[in-house]
């Protein structure tokens, strides 16, 4: 191998295999290149980069804020059917048909009171020593989505709402109880 570069004192013997930042003339000697600036492509190139990465994040930030929303909205609506399915227990039994289902007061829907949507309650009362409840809440997210088939929002499964043709309104926060007749 050639020799291209000696300190003197012996300590440093380089090569032209041993290091890329040195070339060689056509006289042989050795020549450094002033490698201490970034040129515009890399400066690009890395711009390019980190607006990419920039951006996922920023979606993926927007996309967390959406997720956050709807939990925050899952549980309060669950809360409110909760409460109403324990006022209905706590509610004279003779009355529940009467007062839940048949127009009566409270009546078989209720408006959410913390985000804009409506419950829905409905009765099996084919045994009359135990009542199926089912209560079934649909609202409208911040961003104007609807969560649940009741699209419209007024209570009733319209034409085109019964998503998956069981009859029923469907929505995340759903529950389904037995009351029975002391």
């Amino acid at each position: 191998m050639k020799r291209i570069m000696t300190r003197r004192g012996g300590g440093l013997t380089m090569n032209r295999h041993d290091c890329p930042s040195f070339t060689v003339r056509k006289s042989g000697r050795a020549r450094l290149h002033d490698n201490r600036g970034i040129s515009l492509l890399e400066i690009l190139i890395c711009a390019g980069i980190l607006v990419i990465i920039l951006t996922g994040m920023f979606r993926l930030f927007i996309y967390s804020a959406e997720l956050n929303d709807m939990s925050r909205n899952v549980t309060v609506v669950m809360s409110e059917v909760q409460g109403r399915m324990e006022a209905i227990r706590n509610h004279n039994f003779n009355l529940i048909t009467t007062d839940y289902i048949f127009g009566g007061t409270p009546g078989d829907t209720f408006n959410l009171s913390q985000v804009t949507g409506i419950g829905v309650i409905t009765m099996d009362a084919s045994n009359t020593k135990l009542l199926k409840i089912r209560i079934v809440a649909c609202w409208r997210n911040q961003n104007g989505r609807v969560i649940g088939e009741d699209k419209n929002l007024n209570g009733t499964l319209d034409a085109g709402e019964d998503l998956d043709g069981n009859g029923l309104i469907d929505s995340p926060a759903v529950i389904e109880s037995y009351v029975a007749r002391l």
